[in-house]
């Protein structure tokens, strides 16, 4: 792992953790209770995993409209979860659910990779509050932002992987180089999920 990879992964280990506290919790509370069913279902879990362990200065947002302009013209992403402090947005979380199919990935990483590419020329709005004015409706992305993909997914051949795959989705892709980690919920037959995450 290079130096400044180490180092910016370091500068994020706290919300790091609670992220994966709250997957991990996603799935040993809800999942394994069968209280999941659908990718929205586990949308929610996780944002209420989440909502319970962030201080309340974080604001997270649902499904929030991303635009930017590229020389393609405007791109719209929408990532499941976004997180923010009172300023800046601190992680994009995009997640999957397909418990008995292998994992798909394609799309959210390119979602991903194009947000991390633009990061300087994105402001996220959130138009759609009105009380008081606590903080900010605007909030830039962070130097220091995370970048999330998580995914209940089968194991390959239905069995325990002796192995863990080491090779990150976001390879070929220095964008997200530092700033990125896969949660995974591994299913098989006759078993609970097997939990970890690759960063």
């Amino acid at each position: 792992m290079a130096i400044s990879r180490f180092i910016n992964m370091k500068q994020r280990r706290p919300l790091h953790s609670i992220i994966f506290n709250a997957w991990s919790s996603c799935i040993t509370n809800d999942y394994n209770n069968q209280r999941i069913n659908s990718e929205r279902s586990l949308q929610a879990s996780f944002w209420s995993r989440l909502n319970s362990s962030l201080s309340k200065n974080k604001r997270m947002f649902i499904e929030p409209n991303i635009t930017f302009k590229t020389n393609k013209g405007i791109t719209r992403i929408i990532p499941d979860l976004v997180i923010c402090n009172t300023k800046e947005v601190i992680g994009v979380i995009e997640l999957k659910y397909g418990p008995r199919a292998n994992p798909k990935f394609a799309k959210d990483i390119q979602s991903l990779s194009s947000i991390a590419k633009h990061r300087g020329n994105i402001i996220l709005t959130n138009e759609r509050y009105l009380g008081d004015a606590a903080d900010g409706k605007r909030y830039k992305l962070s130097k220091n932002i995370l970048f999330i993909w998580a995914g209940v997914h089968a194991s390959p051949h239905n069995k325990i992987s002796t192995e863990r795959k080491t090779k990150l989705y976001s390879e070929g892709r220095p964008e997200l180089d530092g700033c990125f980690i896969e949660l995974h919920a591994e299913t098989r037959k006759n078993f609970r999920p097997d939990v970890y995450e690759l960063s």
